[in-house]
């Protein structure tokens, strides 16, 4: 029994410890930021809670910027959309008063959406931009409080 107990407890140490270590991916994206991970996570260990943090901030902001970017196109192609409807001969001249019911209702249709995903993505993008802002003030932040030491050739 002890040793079902013991294992249990070294297992959990030992998933526990694992995950607190950064993803390659996450050590590349902070490299990219100019943030020097292990230095920073010796330094302190609020630097690590940070570090997290801007990699959260990272990633609402780039899911912001996708969500956003997504509806500004679709919003566009239907707006495209809308207008070649609208541009199509009806088939009458000028003196008859003739008029396509369905290609209006449905141009007025794509024309509607388009403009409403067109106005939902701008907050999104604003939203990603703020986000941007913080991350960045966050990385200044940590590397004011963390300067690296110089290196002597």
């Amino acid at each position: 029994m002890k040793n079902i107990i013991y294992f249990t407890i070294g297992f959990w140490c030992s998933m526990h410890l694992y995950a607190q270590d950064f993803s390659l991916k996450q050590q590349q994206r902070l490299e990219k930021f100019g943030l020097d991970y292990v230095y920073l996570i010796e330094q302190s260990e609020t630097n690590e809670e940070q570090l997290r943090e801007i990699l959260d901030m990272d990633r609402k902001r780039k899911n912001s910027l996708t969500i956003g970017s997504t509806f500004v196109g679709l919003g566009l192609v239907m707006l495209t959309g809308a207008s070649l409807i609208y541009s199509q001969d009806s088939g009458c001249d000028d003196t008859d008063f003739c008029e396509n019911m369905g290609a209006t209702l449905l141009g007025g249709g794509l024309m509607a959406l388009g403009t409403m995903e067109i106005s939902v993505s701008i907050p999104l993008l604003a939203n990603s931009y703020l986000k941007k802002r913080k991350r960045n003030k966050m990385i200044r932040e940590i590397q004011w409080q963390n300067p690296v030491p110089l290196q002597l050739q």
